[in-house]
């Protein structure tokens, strides 16, 4: 289970929502590039860049930010917020990030323009996550602004029978809320989907909230609000991954 710290960058700051509230905004550190290269050196295995007004404004707005972290840090990266198109995804592809190593994270594309996704993943299938964010069952999108009328169930099997096999399935009502995961949400959906590469982001509070999730067959944990308020230090990462905690 890969350690994937977060980087939420609003107008260039690393910041965190209060469950996706844009009028609740914390800064956390305004030099997102040396807090990378920190991150890269305690323990990360590969770094969440997402892109906060991108997903509001449906366009890239943090492109140049990311792609600047990616060729400063020596591990992998996978960015989202406001990818809509081909040229958004050659844009990355062009300046830092890898296929086959680095990933694009696609949210509410399969909504919007479900024509413009299916050639990003005829083109680009393994090196895209879907971020399905889902507030109780029902998935949400354009920075959780909208809701979907989707079951996250349907959602993923509906895309994984287009050949989808990444998945990043955010609890909202966990996120940056520090009170657990919703484990009885990644435990069922691991049942149902049991070929799919599943990330769990929302509420880790703890390195026994990460015990825990070890014991499922998670390809990996988002680690948000916890590192920043020194609930879970680099450190502890760090001796985590290493098997020793």
């Amino acid at each position: 289970m890969k350690l994937i710290p977060a980087l939420d960058i609003l107008d260039g700051k690393v910041v965190r929502l209060r469950q996706g509230n844009y009028n609740e905004v914390t800064v956390y550190s305004e030099k997102p590039i040396d807090l990378a290269w920190y991150l890269a050196d305690h323990g990360a295995e590969r770094l969440h860049l997402v892109d906060l007004r991108g997903a509001k404004e449906g366009k890239i707005c943090a492109g140049r930010l990311f792609c600047e972290i990616r060729r400063s840090v020596n591990i992998p990266c996978q960015a989202g917020g406001g990818i809509r198109s081909l040229e958004d995804c050659t844009f990355y592809f062009d300046h830092g990030f890898e296929p086959g190593k680095d990933f694009l994270i696609l949210g509410s594309l399969p909504f919007v323009d479900p024509d413009t996704f299916a050639k990003i993943l005829e083109k680009w299938q393994k090196a895209i996550f879907i971020s399905a964010d889902v507030l109780g069952k029902t998935v949400r999108h354009s920075g959780w602004l909208k809701d979907s009328g989707t079951e996250i169930t349907a959602f993923m099997d509906l895309l994984q029978k287009k050949g989808v096999e990444n998945f990043l399935v955010t609890q909202i009502a966990r996120d940056g809320m520090l009170e657990g995961p919703d484990f009885a949400l990644y435990e069922m959906l691991l049942q149902r989907f049991p070929k799919i590469q599943l990330v769990a982001s929302g509420g880790i509070s703890s390195i026994e909230d990460l015990r825990k999730l070890r014991a499922l067959p998670l390809e990996g944990v988002i680690i948000g609000r916890a590192f920043y308020e020194g609930k879970i230090t680099a450190e502890m990462m760090r001796d985590f991954r290493l098997g020793q905690s």
